[in-house]
């Protein structure tokens, strides 16, 4: 039996006056989705713990089946998924240009630089340090002002914290050993801040940031760092649940957590072609994602947010005819994205439903955050790979011991015991 995951990336929202003190989800009108939640076991997904915000990168790997604890950093996912080979001997951090002054620190003025060429990038990143107490320091643009920065070198860590205090109007932080007194922790915290103090030396009169002030644009005088990660050795997704999968989306970070737990990826930046090309994949689990709701939600504008569902909804028609024989269907989100406020994400359950075979249908109309409470389910985003192998009857039971080591599925192959 296959399994289609629709992810609507920060899908959950607050309520708003001018919504009629309703959701974006719950203010939209999805006919195709409450189609669906009519023949569906429906509840709320706490994706972490409550009140927690996830970013679309640790919301994946706990959907996946995999802990936290298992998590390399966002620097080794988005490495990955920008086609960084990731090594043994290397940290990875998220880098972009900044603009500061000199005011008590380092103040931010700009946290991303705006309208910097990639001329002006290739020019300014010539001028930055390659190499900090035998650490060799390599730079990868990304998109616009984004790079990727690779640290290499023995004694160095990922356990180190950011520089970017992530808020405009802030101050860049000292980069300091994070939850730990390793000492490669305390050296390449060391090595970083070297790095973003002489990277601002090399920059603030540089010839590229005098001819951008001439002309009235912010000077790109800082590169700020954040998600420090490296590479980390787990079980890939097929070996961890016994299934075949397929990912479906636009998202280079996407394509980066699925690469690092061995799923496959196609960049399918079309919602409606992915919805048709789940359906005719031959694989056990296809997720198709999409992160326009989440990007809806960080213009802090409600009502678009709410259009952008209504437009989303349109492409879910093939949906309706899907085969319950055949096909379990689940649809839900990471993560909430709230259309207002200062914060990126937020900590808001959010609701989810399984269409199939043998699901308990629970009476639910409608899809949307306060109607998919009065259904059936409460469960945690870890909960959503043991729901699936459940519905789709591949669940062994706890406790057995089909093999080597503790498995969640039933085993397709074992090794038998020969006269």
């Amino acid at each position: 039996m296959k399994t289609i995951l629709v992810l609507f990336d920060g899908l959950g929202d607050r309520v708003y006056p001018e919504l009629g003190n309703k959701t974006p989800l719950e203010a939209a009108h999805t006919p195709h989705l409450d189609t669906l939640c009519k023949k569906a076991e429906t509840g709320i997904m706490t994706p972490y713990r409550q009140g927690v915000p996830l970013g679309t990168e640790t919301a994946h790997f706990l959907l996946y089946g995999y802990d936290l604890s298992d998590f390399p950093g966002r620097g080794a996912i988005e490495a990955l998924g920008e086609g960084v080979t990731l090594q043994e001997d290397e940290v990875y951090l998220r880098c972009c240009f900044a603009t500061v002054e000199e005011n008590q620190g380092f103040y931010l003025v700009d946290r991303y630089t705006p309208e910097l060429t990639p001329e002006e990038i290739k020019r300014l990143t010539e001028n930055i340090p390659k190499e900090i107490e035998g650490v060799k320091i390599g730079w990868k643009h990304s998109f616009d002002m984004h790079g990727i920065i690779t640290l290499k070198g023995e004694h160095i860590s990922s356990a180190i914290s950011d520089s970017d205090p992530h808020y405009a109007g802030e101050h860049v932080i000292c980069v300091e050993p994070f939850e730990t007194e390793d000492t490669r922790a305390i050296f390449t915290a060391r090595v970083v801040n070297r790095f973003l103090v002489e990277t601002y030396n090399a920059l603030h009169e540089h010839p590229v940031n005098k001819g951008r002030v001439k002309q009235g644009k912010l000077p790109a005088n800082f590169i700020i760092t954040k998600w420090a990660g490296r590479k980390k050795a787990l079980p890939p997704f097929h070996e961890k649940h016994g299934i075949s999968s397929l990912v479906l989306g636009a998202s280079d970070l996407l394509r980066g957590v699925a690469m690092f737990l061995g799923m496959n990826f196609e960049k399918c930046p079309d919602f409606g072609q992915g919805i048709k090309k789940a359906l005719k994949a031959d694989c056990d689990f296809v997720q198709v994602h999409t992160k326009e709701p989440d990007e809806a939600a960080h213009t802090k504008n409600p009502v678009y947010k709410k259009e952008v569902m209504e437009k989303l909804d349109n492409e879910l028609a093939p949906l309706l005819d899907i085969n319950e024989e055949e096909t379990l269907l689940v649809i839900t989100a990471d993560h909430s994205t709230p259309s207002c406020g200062t914060l990126v994400h937020s900590g808001e359950p959010v609701p989810i439903m399984f269409v199939g075979k043998g699901v308990r249908v629970d009476g639910v109309q409608t899809f949307g955050e306060r109607s998919c409470t009065k259904g059936s389910i409460r469960m945690e985003g870890r909960d959503l790979m043991p729901m699936v192998l459940n519905f789709t009857d591949r669940a062994l039971l706890y406790g057995l011991r089909t093999g080597s080591r503790r498995t969640s599925y039933v085993p397709g192959k074992t090794n038998i015991l020969k006269p």
